[in-house]
């Protein structure tokens, strides 16, 4: 019997910076010693964790899932997963994933936020931001959902971050 080999992701509230691969594949194939991932920013480069010295993260085999804290923040990232027979590639699936935990945390905190500051509620300036911020968001989504597009999905999470990293401006 073949491998179809598949993968999907998660990420969790608990723990944003994590993202956890779960292997999906069906059938077997008895070559298999282990898994490579490889997170690709839109520029080209490797996401590793700290102190990681390859541009891929090793996943045992044996192990149905592989938590991988590597988020400092969102990105668009290109995953591939690479099934190995010993050092040689035998399948490869790629994935477009956007993850957006973070910039959906702090939009969350934007409305408790303005839950416990009633003056905020008469600030266009506050309103217009952070419905820029929502747009970001949704504009990333849509970029890889409809069009795999993680340039223009790196982007909108560029302009999220930059609002979010001057708070103090914007919100």
């Amino acid at each position: 019997m073949a491998l179809t080999p598949s993968f999907s992701v998660t990420q969790t509230f608990a723990s944003p910076s994590v993202i956890t691969l779960t292997d999906t594949s069906t059938g077997t194939d008895l070559t298999i010693t282990s898994r490579r991932v490889r997170l690709v920013k839109s520029d080209g480069t490797f996401l590793v964790p700290t102190g990681t010295t390859t541009n891929y993260i090793t996943w045992s085999y044996s192990f149905l899932f592989k938590d991988i804290d590597v988020l400092d923040r969102d990105y668009a990232l290109d995953i591939v997963v690479e099934w190995l027979a010993g050092t040689t590639v035998v399948y490869t699936v790629s994935t477009l994933y956007a993850f957006t935990l973070n910039s959906e945390l702090f939009y969350y905190n934007l409305t408790q936020y303005i839950a416990s500051n009633q003056i905020q509620i008469r600030n266009t300036n506050y309103y217009n931001y952070k419905m820029i911020y929502r747009v970001c968001i949704d504009e990333t989504n849509n970029a890889v959902d409809f069009g795999a597009d993680i340039n223009s999905a790196q982007n909108a999470l560029n302009r999220a971050y930059f609002l979010e990293q001057n708070q103090n401006i914007f919100f």
